[in-house]
């Protein structure tokens, strides 16, 4: 028989603001389809008071000032347009999100669990996930983070896949979501996925011809939807204003993001890989073999900015 989580009521009585429950769903729904497919359930923060557009736009002007936090563009948007290819646009930041409802905006604003009490939302929310699936989050995430999605009227967001497995959560006007199988390989090729590992966010390729593949859910106040790691997918807003908040989970990426880039080497050499499952001992391989090569990556792009910041000294 199929149970529903339940955090204790003095847990949640401890924290402003806190519900019972932030996911609303059977547990063994979410157990069984967690980061393999997606799938919508409720949620309980509509109306919550750190979602209203006062409370945003004081958390937007509290990030501006914090690198790589804050996101936006306006104009329209293609479904198979590029992340680098922005729209053009002639006025602030703080005009767009004031004049939301015309800019053809989006504003996406990163870790917003730094106001404390989207934190303590976040981190039920963790527990929930964690009490459900069995799989320690807590230790086991590279990174976790609360990340919030401002959109005007019928504003669409690219095609993209997606290195974190989210939780997005509709608090306010409706978007609908067209998700694909992200094991369907003529949606989704191999070739694209070690690229997207390794060298381009973008690698993801939308196929028209193969929309009706795509499981399409209409999210509004109150619903959620899990998108799995890696699954394709892009949106397209309603005739309001749209605020989403999404809960991801950064916890597959040195086992099965360094198998994608041994692959993408290896092919780029002449060979033909073993995709990722096929074999776990290769993949042990593969995901050790490529953690020194990631670590050196990594320190000489260090190395650089600080060199640049002397220079500019």
């Amino acid at each position: 028989m199929s149970t529903t989580t339940v955090v204790s009521p003095s847990i949640a009585n401890e924290i402003p603001h806190v519900p019972e429950q932030l996911y609303l769903v059977e547990r063994a729904k979410f157990a069984e389809n967690f980061n393999r497919r997606p799938f919508m359930l409720d949620h309980s923060l509509s109306g919550h008071p750190a979602f209203t557009m006062d409370r945003l736009h004081s958390l937007l002007e509290r990030s501006l000032s914090i690198p790589k936090k804050v996101y936006w563009n306006a104009g329209k948007k293609r479904i198979d347009q590029r992340w680098d290819d922005r729209p053009g646009r002639d006025f602030s930041i703080d005009e767009a999100f004031r004049r939301i409802r015309e800019t053809d905006a989006w504003i996406v604003i990163f870790g917003a669990d730094r106001d404390p009490e989207i934190h303590d939302l976040l981190e039920k929310g963790l527990a929930e996930v964690q009490e459900m699936t069995g799989i320690p989050l807590s230790k086991e995430a590279k990174s976790r983070e609360c990340i919030i999605f401002i959109t005007s009227p019928h504003r669409v967001t690219e095609y993209h896949i997606d290195r974190e497995c989210s939780m997005l959560m509709q608090v306010y006007g409706k978007k609908t979501i067209h998700v694909f199988d992200k094991t369907d390989r003529e949606v989704l090729s191999e070739e694209e996925i070690e690229r997207f590992w390794t060298a381009d966010t973008n690698a993801a390729i939308y196929k028209p011809h193969l929309q009706s593949r795509a499981s399409s859910f209409l999210l509004e106040p109150g619903k959620a939807i899990h998108i799995p790691i890696n699954a394709p997918h892009w949106l397209e807003n309603g005739d309001d204003i749209s605020v989403s908040v999404n809960q991801n989970f950064v916890f597959l990426d040195q086992k099965l993001g360094n198998v994608y880039r041994a692959n993408y080497y290896a092919r780029k050499m002449g060979f033909t890989p073993l995709p990722p499952g096929r074999s776990q001992t290769r993949d042990l391989i593969k995901a050790h073999g490529m953690r020194i090569p990631n670590f050196l990556v990594r320190r000489a792009k260090a190395i650089g900015k600080t060199l640049q910041r002397k220079e500019a000294q």
